[in-house]
Formats: C-alpha cells, structure tokens, sequence
C-alpha cells in the first residue's frame, strides 16, 4: 500500500461543504397551487409566490403556518423535520397542496445520487454498483462530495478544464482523475483512493480502511501512529458512515495518478 497514506484525507478534507439550502417553488394562479404535490430534503425551502389577481395564503392544515398573499407576494418556509405536510387557500379551501420531507438519511441519499446524476453534470462518472447496496454508495457519495471535501485532496486537477467555480465557471468534478491522487500538499503528494485490481480503496480492505481511521495507526509500520491524517476526528464517525463512503470509494472508476502534481483545489 502506498506510503503516502500518511496524508490520506487531510485536514483540508474535514471542512464541511454544506450543501445550499435548496429552494422550491409553489405557484399560485389559476386558483391552483402549481406543483400541489413536492418532495424535498430535509433543511429545504420552499417559496409560494401569489401570481393571481386575487389574494390567498398558505396556510397548514395544522396551523403550522399560515401567510396571506396579495398579488406578487411571496412567502418562504424552511422544513427542518421530515413528514408530509397538507395546506390550503383560507380563502378558497378547495384549494390544497401537499409537501413530503424526506428524513435525514433519505436526503443524504437523495443529495448523493444528485451529485452523479444531475443535469448538467456535477461529477459525470459511471458507478459499479454491481452487488453494492445503491443506498450506501449514494450515502457514500453525499459524505465524499458534499461533506468531506476529498476532491480537494486527492483530484487533480479537482475541477474539469473550464468548469472552476473559483474562476466563476459552472462547477464540474474532472472525472478523469477523480480521487486518483497527486496533489501536492506540504510536500507530499496526496495518494490515489480510487479501487485497485482487487477493487480495494487505496488498496485497503473495509476492516483496515476502518481500523485506519479508528486508530491512526499505521498499516505500513507497525506500531506508527500517523502525524497527518485528521483521523481523530475522522475516528467519531459512525461505522455506517464510513461503511457508505467504503462502498463509494468501491463504486468509483480506477485511475492512475497523474505524473505531474497539482496544487490544492486547482
């Protein structure tokens, strides 16, 4: 296994990425709420916008909330707990509108799917999912790619060629490098965590993989306690955490290192 694992997932990979709040929108016209019937995460939003001539208002069947609007008017709501949730026009109750939250792990599942298969492309590579659980690869891709920041470390270069968001450009993963490694990052070069000819991450077994960053400890020297690797804070994970991103980082193509090092989130 690659020496180099003293600096796999560095401290720059813990910064949390929040996903932004998504927002959905609910027109009114017509005397109809269009869509009547979403679905949305855990922590999104969602926005009525009055675009008839008469008023209404949002208003839950629960008295949850409830907003008057007059024409033009809107009125936003974050949904910080999952469930379905009914509402009606107070002033038109034939009027009505349904809204399903997904709990939390459905929305860390939604949002990982996303990311592969979103239109355009966020991060266009094909996943095996061959004889995987495909709700744990799309956990996994949630805690890789939206929460732990390892594109930064170990792609190189992190983003496709015109598609940096630093630059102001659309945002897009290089898939052809993707974790593959090469970064070059206080003297060292970030190791390449895409599946080996066993299909291993880094070539680690989940045990070891696991183990690694429970303990620090070292697979190449025994009794070594790795100095780089944030794995105390990595090691607070749960085991289904690091069970998801191990099946992701199984799912994930294989590629080669790149012979020429990058610097840190080019």
């Amino acid at each position: 296994m690659n020496r180099l694992l003293h600096s796999l997932f560095l401290s720059i990979s813990l910064i949390l990425i929040s996903f932004p709040v998504a927002a959905a929108t609910v027109t009114i016209q017509n005397f109809a709420f269009t869509p009547n019937v979403i679905t949305i995460n855990l922590g999104d939003s969602v926005t009525w916008i009055n675009q008839d001539a008469a008023p209404h208002s949002t208003t839950q069947t629960g008295n949850l909330w409830t907003a008057d609007l007059s024409t033009g008017q809107s009125f936003s709501r974050e949904f910080s707990k999952p469930g379905t949730f009914s509402y009606y026009c107070r002033f038109h109750p034939s009027m009505t509108g349904t809204i399903n939250v997904r709990n939390a792990d459905q929305s860390r599942i939604n949002i990982g799917q996303s990311i592969i298969a979103a239109t355009p492309k966020l991060l266009p590579i094909s996943l095996n999912l061959a004889g995987k659980n495909a709700n744990d690869v799309y956990a996994g891709s949630y805690l890789v790619n939206a929460q732990t920041g390892c594109a930064n470390c170990h792609s190189c270069p992190t983003y496709a060629l015109g598609h940096n968001p630093y630059n102001g450009e659309v945002k897009q993963f290089n898939a052809a490098t993707y974790l593959a490694g090469g970064v070059q990052i206080e003297g060292q070069v970030s190791p390449n965590l895409t599946p080996d000819s066993r299909g291993r991450p880094a070539g680690l077994t989940r045990s070891a993989f696991k183990e690694l960053l429970r303990t620090g400890h070292d697979p190449d020297v025994p009794g070594r306690i790795l100095q780089v690797m944030p794995w105390p804070i990595f090691g607070l994970m749960s085991d289904k955490d690091l069970n998801a991103i191990y099946t992701y980082l199984t799912s994930i193509p294989s590629a080669k290192t790149p012979a020429n090092a990058c610097s840190i989130g080019q």
